[in-house]
């Protein structure tokens, strides 16, 4: 390898983890978050508390997939055009993107608003009971604030792509701590349940988003807005959903599998298998925040280097990424394999033995596969920001039209093992074929990165690392 490769591989080795670091520890924080308030829900409002949100989140994962179809499919056109050296047009992704969110705040909460109880209906709970109650006033606060939750999941990924990975760290890791201590004051102290839970949410969720929106019509932001600025171009907004289409129809077979899961569960068990899947969830929940941590924190790295066509870069990138994918999932089934129960219990203590005995059935079948599953995520994520927005899609529709009938076949033949046992068995059947496309895509890059090495005049030094 010649000094100028070896050069630039060192400049991409630390910008690499001056990316990936603070992202991952910003989402260690958000994790953080999401252990602590399925404790919070799991000692001070029980098993109907459980319950009811698991049973309404499918609804929230669709909010969620909105916003996430909005923030990435801007994020990689802003990078994407900077590392074209387009300033203009990632300037006008940005502010599309704040238009198409305000879209979302106001457009979910009056649909929210109006179909409310049917929503609940068909998610099959039953009217007049404390589930009910409980699911009914956590999807009615975080439904109506679903412009503070698509903003606050922005902000990181707008903020990353405006080349502020650090500032990102600490808005999202000072959400997530308010976030805790809210929890604690509404629901551990003053006892107000889910309602409570959702509150202290939306309150954090609105101080980052008022802060991380602000910062870009300050002096600081490198893509500075202007009242001026803020005009949308309807044209250029449906490619921009579109290449953020696969974070939405990922969300949704999230939201899908939830709901089947959940309605199986009730067919072949009881509620106390609901509340105990809420555990495997919430495990998975903080599982999968840190590995977007990850993949989201390179994610303008991989952007900018796809749209300077910087071949060699883009193949370390994804290289790097991969391996540490899959050495944490490891370590991961390691820990819920070998320690479910300790797991377990940190949600729900030990007092109730059929919960504990559900939410140790859940971990140990339905996370049994965690390492596969985080290798799809990345790899979603990777090609997205490549621009390979069809085999992104490919690989996120598959993901639906494999799960469907099996979890509706796997339980005729085990029962509620069958509903634990269906995504591990999608995974398993999806990885092969996604690590042929990556693989496919690792060999173009190869054979392009060879052929710019032979094009490519050595430069008298590495490129800076980007503050």
């Amino acid at each position: 390898m010649s000094d100028y490769f070896q050069r630039r591989k060192r400049v991409m080795t630390r910008r690499f983890w001056a990316y990936a670091l603070p992202s991952v520890l910003a989402m260690l924080v958000s994790g953080a978050y999401y252990l602590v308030d399925g404790i919070f829900v799991g000692h001070y409002v029980g098993a109907a508390g459980l319950a009811g949100i698991n049973l309404v989140y499918p609804v929230i994962m669709i909010l969620i997939g909105l916003a996430a179809m909005i923030s990435m499919g801007a994020a990689t056109a802003i990078s994407f055009q900077q590392g074209a050296k387009n300033r203009l047009h990632a300037r006008q992704a940005l502010v599309n993107a704040l238009w198409l969110l305000l879209g979302l705040g106001i457009t979910a909460p009056v649909l929210l608003y109006y179909g409310h109880t049917d929503i609940l209906l068909i998610l099959g709970i039953e009217q007049g009971s404390e589930t009910w109650r409980q699911a009914s006033d956590y999807l009615a606060w975080i439904g109506g604030g679903t412009l503070l939750l698509a903003c606050n999941l922005a902000v990181p990924y707008l903020l990353r792509n405006d080349g502020r990975p650090t500032l990102a760290m600490v808005l999202v890791s000072s959400g997530a701590v308010l976030n805790i201590l809210l929890n604690y004051v509404m629901v551990a102290t003053l006892g107000l349940g889910l309602i409570g839970s959702a509150q202290a949410t939306l309150m954090a969720e609105g101080i980052v988003s008022l802060v991380g929106i602000g910062y870009f019509f300050t002096p600081y932001a490198r893509l500075r807005l202007c009242w001026r600025d803020m005009a949308p171009n309807l044209p250029s907004m449906p490619s921009l959903l579109f290449n953020g289409l696969p974070s939405l129809i990922a969300q949704f077979n999230l939201g899908l599998l939830l709901m089947l899961h959940n309605s199986q569960l009730i067919s072949y068990g009881s509620l106390m298998d609901v509340a105990g899947f809420t555990v495997a969830g919430y495990t998975e929940a903080v599982f999968i925040v840190i590995l977007q941590g990850l993949a989201f924190g390179i994610q303008p790295l991989i952007s900018q280097a796809a749209g300077a066509q910087r071949h060699r870069d883009l193949k370390y990138l994804m290289e790097m990424g991969l391996i540490l994918t899959f050495i944490y999932g490891l370590l991961v089934w390691a820990v819920i394999q070998l320690l479910p129960q300790q797991v377990a219990m940190l949600y729900i203590g030990d007092q109730d033995s059929e919960l504990l005995a559900a939410a140790v059935s859940s971990l140990t079948l339905n996370l049994s596969a965690i390492t596969l599953e985080g290798i799809i995520m990345f790899g979603i994520v990777l090609l997205q920001a490549m621009a390979r927005t069809r085999q992104a899609l490919l690989i996120s529709v598959s993901k639906t039209l494999l799960l469907l009938p099996l979890i509706f076949l796997l339980p005729q033949q085990w029962g509620l093992d069958g509903v634990l046992l269906a995504q591990p068995t999608t995974v398993l059947l999806l990885t092969l074929p996604l690590c042929g496309l990556l693989w496919q895509e690792w060999r173009s890059l190869a054979s392009a990165a060879h052929v710019g090495a032979h094009r490519r005049s050595p430069l008298p030094a590495p490129c800076p690392v980007s503050p």
